[in-house]
């Protein structure tokens, strides 16, 4: 994590900007009745009426959008999450499968990345279709974005704005049913969202690709928060179609 932040503060020395080298700027602002749970390699907020993580936020650098581990998909229980995450029985026969916040396919540079990939307080209950082809394509995108600039700050979840929701298993897990992701590149100065339905399985992500500020209008969410304001204000309120390659091939 210290090397992150120092690449961290490298690219801002680049950009003509300074902010600390111990400042997480991937974290959204916090909220009440939301519980912060800071793992090695990803940082979420927990809120317990739902059994979800509102949302799990990290730094993706190219390297790390690289790692090659091998890994067999093993979901547990959250350690440290202090009511309880779900558990694997929520999932079994509920019709949805677990869909990774911090997919495990960024994290396969650590065995430790990867264990941490499979709490279940990193994952959402998906539709099938939808996990294997939207949730994908989006995860496979943003790897060769962080390729391409050397680091992504990457936040992701559910629009628990949407509530109520109906739910499945002993622990009354809920069904979103729409999801997001944030994207933040430093170095060159864009980001970007895009919020999809939990029943999308085909088609281009480019239509639904927005502004941060509007995903911050969709969720009720403040990312980024701790960048200056005035280049937060910058960032957060474009979103240039040209900046974004959604062309990548399937992987």
């Amino acid at each position: 994590m210290i090397m992150k932040h120092i690449t961290l503060l490298l690219a801002w020395m680049f950009a003509g900007s300074f902010v600390s080298g111990q400042e997480q700027l991937e974290l959204p602002a916090e909220k009440p009745r939301e519980e912060i749970v800071r793992h090695q390699y990803y940082t979420l907020s927990f809120v317990e009426g739902y059994e979800l993580a509102s949302w799990v936020a990290y730094e993706l650098t190219a390297e790390e959008a690289s790692g090659s581990l091998d890994f067999k998909e093993k979901y547990t229980e959250d350690p440290l999450i202090s009511t309880g995450s779900a558990t694997r029985k929520d999932y079994k026969k509920s019709g949805y499968v677990p869909g990774q916040l911090a997919p495990v396919e960024d994290m396969r540079f650590s065995e430790a990345a990867v264990t941490e990939s499979f709490y279940l307080s990193n994952v959402v209950p998906q539709k099938l279709a939808f996990n294997k082809y939207t949730w994908r394509k989006i995860n496979d995108i943003i790897r060769e974005w962080a390729k391409e600039s050397g680091s992504l700050l990457v936040a992701g979840g559910p629009v628990l704005a949407d509530a109520p929701f109906p739910a499945f298993g002993p622990g009354k897990v809920s069904i979103p049913s729409r999801f997001y992701k944030v994207v933040l590149d430093i170095k060159g100065k864009k980001g970007m969202g895009i919020v999809v339905k939990n029943s999308m399985s085909s088609g281009s992500l480019k239509p639904f690709a927005m502004s941060i500020d509007k995903v911050e209008e969709i969720t009720g969410i403040d990312f980024f928060h701790s960048l200056p304001d005035d280049l937060e204000n910058e960032i957060e309120s474009q979103y240039n179609d040209s900046d974004w390659n959604f062309e990548i091939p399937d992987l």
